[in-house]
């Protein structure tokens, strides 16, 4: 269900914002950026754009395997084999990644555009989204289920430092995403009656 009219948006082109929900608990700030941290209660935090915050490719001809996880025509989530630039950062890595999936991932709104990713020291990946995200979204509790873990079942099994995936809009934590999925809490690796490999496409 690939979309060949979503616009792409190079790795690293990202806005430098990075959105922090107001629980100082989770702890959610960048894990290879050091300095960027809110203060408690803070409901968002900007973060410098410069070149500590930038994700880093190690070589920028260099291109590296990797596996995401997008739904297919069944409903289904299929794992495809994909060439990345070689980041020397998961943030770096995480972008490149989630940026595939809203591309060919046919549950995606069309004009849906990723602001920042994130990755905390405790593993827990946020992505910030545009406000699109709801206000074009399909709806139905199976397509919620496919455009979340599609995002967060590839991160979780591709990245190793990343445990969690959560999601934000323009900035702030939202209770739904179209009526059905909670987006409040975190999202790991898909359950198995989602993914066509039972194995969830390991090995």
């Amino acid at each position: 269900m690939t979309s060949a009219r979503r616009r792409r948006i190079p790795a690293g082109a990202f806005l430098p914002v990075v959105a922090l929900w107001g629980a100082a608990a989770c702890d959610v700030v960048p894990a290879e950026e050091a300095g960027t941290a809110p203060a408690d209660g803070d409901a968002a935090a900007v973060a410098p754009a410069d070149a500590d915050t930038a994700p880093a490719i190690q070589d920028a001809e260099a291109l590296e395997g990797a596996r995401l996880f997008a739904a297919g025509p069944d409903g289904l989530l299929h794992v495809r084999e994909v060439e990345l630039p070689r980041f020397s950062t998961t943030r770096g890595r995480a972008e490149a990644l989630v940026q595939r999936i809203v591309e060919e991932s046919g549950t995606f709104p069309e004009e849906v555009q990723v602001l920042d990713v994130f990755v905390s020291g405790r593993g827990v990946a946020v992505i910030n989204f545009t406000l699109d995200l709801l206000e074009g979204h399909s709806g139905g509790l199976h397509a919620e289920e496919l455009t979340v873990y599609s995002l967060s079942h590839t991160l979780v099994e591709s990245l190793p430092a990343i445990a969690e995936v959560r999601l934000l809009v323009e900035g702030r934590e939202t209770e739904t995403l179209a009526g059905h999925l909670d987006l409040r809490s975190g999202f790991g690796r898909a359950p198995e009656r989602l993914l066509a490999d039972s194995d969830g496409g390991r090995g």
